[in-house]
Order: structure tokens, then C-alpha cells, then sequence
């Protein structure tokens, strides 16, 4: 269990009984749930005359919940398949380009089975960078798990062992597939579903099969929805649920995004994901500058800055039936805390839509600091921090856990062991295959899978490629090369150029 801790500075809760407090507290127990938010001069609740005190000297708020990702291809960088130069229309089409198999696919395929469990902690350290305490997309391990270092989406259960939250890429199977999702989400479960993406109207068919098998309901939370029109949003929002908004991803591929305009004035919730670093933003806390720019472009600033954040915080936890768990800072849920440096004073939500990774000071869950400046860090008792560098950033972060399962290999453990792998690949393949042979499946090696079904092996039946090329792993945080991939891209004709600017 985690020491009890307080944390002061501005608070930004998402609870609408307390949203900001200019000079608060967050009073997080030794059962990791926040015993209290209010003023900082105010008498501390029970069990915390002994609690570590910090003084962020920054803006505290819930940890980013990014609902839709694919974290095993996140160590590649932007792809913009060569020769081409008009967006797709569907889903459907972009994996069947020439190179998505050498420059996605294999080496995604290659990295996962090659050195599973430090790819993995590589990449979830990538989304913590950016704030992001929960993340959608890290499922298929070999085992489940609840998370090492964010939480996993899929697998958590907050210590109940009982799973709520369902997924799938593709539409389902069969009838009875469909049957037994609308069941869950009639218990109050939750179905994450990747629905109508692309520009094709044709793709309005997959909405349609969902309200025929009864799945448009309260915990659907759909992803992308690109093709869908007001009508369709006007017929869904009665029966609840929720989309959620990938627009980089989006633009990078068709060339448009959802209508989250004609989804907001039927009155369905928005959520926002970062999806993959292939199409995509390096971390939920970039994604927010891509909502906002399509908003100031496209949209007439229509959505104010507090519901684009909200996108990435309470919005995700609520469609999801979490609300009693994360994406508010309110007493009873857990701690999951993101704190940034004050850079816009006076609007605390264009300030977190403004921050970048260099103004993350702190990122903790259920109390537990994991990531941040060296002070706030050992301020907060990480007690097995290393340092990390990010490009000229210098920050702590957290790894090492005794009393966590797997929570075991340090940052510059994770480093050499992706070096060692991609080095000398089929040296560690035959080193694998003499432990995969191991009876029991927890001393067998962590293999992260791939989870698009046209890519995980156990569904192609294709062997993992080891020897393919494995491209330099994709930096941790939004820097040139990323910029300059934007710009030479023609796929998105301009429309991501300004992304940039938010981080000059």
C-alpha cells in the first residue's frame, strides 16, 4: 500500500460540486483512495497528521484516461506509405498497402515477441510521460495483467478480479458475438468498439448492425464513428453510450474526423484517444492540442476548452462505468493524479490543453509516483527512482516494485534488453523458445501481441518475422522528427501542420 500523501497547488477536479480550487489540497490515503479535496488551509481529514506535504507549485489534475490505443505498435514511428498521396476512404484499405507489412506489422511483431515485457514498459512509460494514467490497448500479453505502470483498461479490476470492460477491432463474429456484448452492457460492463471508421457511407452498415443486435446502449464506448451523421446520433443518443475521437489519427488517414459537433448537440458523450503512433499522437496529452486545433480551424471554437478536456478525463471514466473509480479528483475514487506547471494562469483548462511534456512535473497512481521532476519525485517517496532523459528533459521515474508481479526491470534494464533484442535477434529467439517451453505460464517470457487481427500471429498463423528490420525505437516525446514526418506527409493535406506550433 502506498504512504499517505497530500499534494497542494491549484486543483482541477472535473467534479462539478467542486470543480477548481485555487490554493487546495488532494488527500490521498494509504488505501490509495483520495480521503479529501478542499482548500489548503483547511484541517486535514483523519490519518494524515504524519502524510508527506508537497508543494507542486503547479496545476493538479486527475490522471489522462486515453480510451483507445494500440500500445504495441507504439515504439514505431508516423507512417505515410510511400507513393501515396491520397487519404483512404476505410479502415479496410490502409493494411493492405505494399509496405504496411515491412514498416507496421513485422517489426511491431518482431519487437513484441523479441523482448516483450521492456517493450512494453518502454511504451507504457511513453504514455506516462503525457500524463496518461489508464490506457486502452495493452491486453494481449500471454497473461493478463492489471498494469505495471498505468493502468490497463482491459484487465483492471481494481484488486475485484472481476473484469468490466470489453473490446474488439472488428466487428463481431456472429449473432451470438453480438448477443453476449448486449448482455454486458445491460449488467453495466463496457464495450470499447472500433465503429465506422473511415468516409465511406457504406460503413454506416456497422451502426447499423449494432442497434439491430441492441448494442447501442449506456457503456458502448465507440471508436472513431467518422462515417456516421447527425441523424445517426440523434437516433442513438436516447438509448446512451458514448464515441470516441481520434482526430489525428482521423486526418492522417481520411483526410476528415468525426462529427463531434452533430454528436454533441444530440447529447452523446465525447471521449478522446490517442489510437497508434503510426497514425497518431505520442500521448493523449498531444491529442488534446489536435482536438484543439481542429476546433479553432474547422469548428468556430465551438467546444470550450473545460469539454475538450473532459475528453481525457472524466468523460472516458464515465463511459466506461468508472466514475466511481478515476478521471475526477473527488473523495472515494482512486489517486491518479497529473501535475503541470502553471502556464496559462488565468484558464486552468487551456492550460492543461497547452502543456507539453517538458511542463509534466508529476504523474501518480493510487499515490504512487511513477514519473516526474527528481524533487517532486522524492517529495512524494519514490524510493527505487532512475533517472530518464527525453531528448534535453531530465526527469525521475519509478519501475521498480517489489510487492507488484512483473514490476521488476529498471529503465536502463529496459533499454539494454530492447538493444540486446534487436541486435542480435536470432540469439534471443532461440533463447525464448527453450522458456516458452516452460510448464508454467508465469515463468514463461512475456510476449506482447499485436491486437489488429490482421497482424496478431495466433490469428494470421504467420510466423514471427525475428529477423526483420527494426526501425529506431519512436522517440518518447513530440520533437522535430516527428514535426518533419507531418510536414513531408501528403495524406492529411496540411490539416495536422499546425500541431506544431503548440510546442514552440
Amino acid at each position: 500500500m502506498a504512504d499517505p500523501l497530500v499534494l497542494t497547488g491549484r486543483v482541477v477536479t472535473f467534479d462539478d460540486a467542486q470543480p477548481e480550487l485555487d490554493d487546495g489540497a488532494v488527500y490521498i490515503g494509504a488505501d490509495e483512495l483520495i480521503a479529501a479535496v478542499q482548500a489548503r488551509t483547511a484541517p486535514a481529514p483523519p490519518g494524515f497528521d504524519g502524510a508527506r506535504r508537497v508543494r507542486t507549485g503547479g496545476v493538479i489534475y486527475p490522471g489522462l484516461v486515453d480510451i483507445h490505443g494500440h500500445i504495441a505498435y507504439n515504439g514505431l514511428p508516423l507512417w505515410s506509405p510511400p507513393g501515396r498521396t491520397e487519404p483512404y476512404t476505410s479502415r479496410y484499405q490502409w493494411p493492405g498497402d505494399g509496405s504496411y507489412e515491412g514498416m507496421i506489422s513485422d517489426p511491431a511483431n518482431a519487437l513484441g515477441a523479441l523482448a516483450g515485457k521492456a517493450h512494453l514498459k518502454y511504451l507504457e512509460t511513453k504514455a506516462v510521460v503525457g500524463g496518461t494514467t489508464a490506457i486502452q490497448g495493452t491486453a494481449k500479453t500471454g497473461r493478463p495483467y492489471e498494469g505495471w505502470l498505468v493502468r490497463n483498461i482491459e484487465h483492471e479490476t481494481f484488486t475485484t478480479k472481476v473484469k468490466t470492460v470489453f473490446v474488439s477491432a472488428l466487428p463481431l463474429r456472429d449473432d451470438k458475438a453480438y448477443e453476449a456484448q448486449a448482455e454486458h452492457l445491460k449488467d453495466k460492463l463496457a464495450f470499447v468498439y472500433h465503429l465506422s471508421e473511415g468516409t465511406d457511407p457504406k460503413l454506416i452498415a456497422e451502426y447499423d448492425k449494432m442497434r439491430e443486435e441492441k448494442c447501442l446502449a449506456p457503456g458502448l464506448a465507440a471508436i472513431h464513428c467518422t462515417a456516421l451523421d447527425r441523424a445517426n446520433y440523434d437516433e442513438w443518443a436516447p438509448k446512451g453510450g458514448s464515441i470516441v475521437w481520434s482526430p489525428f489519427s482521423n486526418l492522417w488517414l481520411y483526410r476528415n474526423t468525426t462529427d463531434v459537433l452533430a454528436a454533441r448537440a444530440a447529447g452523446v458523450r465525447i471521449c478522446l484517444g490517442a489510437d497508434w503512433s503510426p497514425s497518431g499522437s505520442k500521448n493523449l496529452l498531444g491529442e488534446l492540442k489536435v482536438a484543439d486545433l481542429w476546433n479553432k480551424t474547422k469548428l468556430g471554437g465551438e467546444l470550450k476548452a473545460d469539454e475538450i478536456c473532459a475528453m481525457a478525463t472524466c468523460n472516458p471514466a464515465d463511459a466506461i462505468n468508472w466514475s466511481q473509480r478515476i478521471g475526477r479528483l473527488k473523495p472515494g475514487l482512486h489517486g491518479d493524479v497529473l501535475v503541470t506547471t502553471d502556464r496559462v494562469p488565468g484558464d486552468p483548462y487551456r492550460n492543461l490543453i497547452e502543456s507539453v511534456e517538458r511542463d509534466v512535473l508529476l504523474v501518480a497512481i493510487n499515490g504512487q509516483p511513477f514519473y516526474g521532476t527528481t524533487k517532486l519525485m522524492q517529495a512524494s517517496g519514490a524510493q527505487r527512482a532512475e533517472p530518464i532523459r527525453l531528448g534535453r528533459l531530465r526527469r525521475s521515474i519509478q519501475l521498480i516494485y517489489p510487492d507488484i508481479p512483473e514490476a521488476d526491470m529498471g529503465w536502463k534494464a529496459v533499454l539494454d534488453d530492447i538493444a540486446e533484442a534487436i541486435r542480435d535477434p536470432v540469439a534471443r529467439y532461440l533463447m525464448l523458445e527453450k522458456q516458452h517451453a516452460n510448464p508454467e505460464n508465469e515463468k514463461k517470457p512475456l510476449w506482447l501481441m499485436t491486437d489488429k487481427p490482421w497482424d496478431d500471429p495466433k490469428v494470421t498463423g504467420k510466423p514471427v518475422p525475428v529477423t526483420v528490420r527494426i526501425p529506431p525505437l519512436d522517440t518518447l516525446v513530440h520533437d522535430k522528427a516527428y514535426f518533419d514526418a507531418v510536414a513531408a506527409s501528403p495524406l492529411h493535406g496540411g490539416l495536422l501542420d499546425g500541431v506544431r506550433d503548440y510546442y514552440v
